[in-house]
């Protein structure tokens, strides 16, 4: 055989092959520009808020972990968000057993809150 017959032919891409490469290219470009877009989107609020409301939920966003880990501190983090999704998904738009979930998380929230002052020795 000679080294003609053993070279590959060329594939020459078919117009609706370059055309679905092109279409594939836009729909990633678009997609980058949507989740820059939405980073800007976030960073403009993160200036616009006022930091007293920013450190409140903060606040609050950290109070809320510090009850959860009182109330089941041997789940893991994966866990905590199962059992979220499983009461979600059993109440869904119930707005009695909404009302109940509140009323049972406020109690909650005032059993939970942390103790002020010095922890007695027995306790550590």
């Amino acid at each position: 055989m000679t080294m003609e017959a053993q070279a590959k032919k060329r594939h020459r891409r078919t117009s609706e092959e370059r055309l679905a490469d092109l279409e594939e290219k836009q729909r990633q470009t678009e997609m980058r520009l949507r989740e820059q877009l939405a980073k800007f989107e976030q960073q403009k609020r993160s200036l616009q808020e006022n930091p007293r409301a920013r450190r409140e939920r903060e606040a609050q966003r950290r109070s809320l972990m510090d009850r959860i880990s009182r109330l089941v501190p041997d789940w893991e983090p994966a866990q905590i968000l199962a059992a979220v999704a499983e009461v979600r998904d059993r109440v869904g738009d119930n707005g009695h057993l909404l009302g109940e979930l509140d009323s049972r998380g406020n109690a909650l929230m005032q059993e939970l809150k942390p103790r002020r002052g010095r922890r007695p020795r027995s306790a550590i």
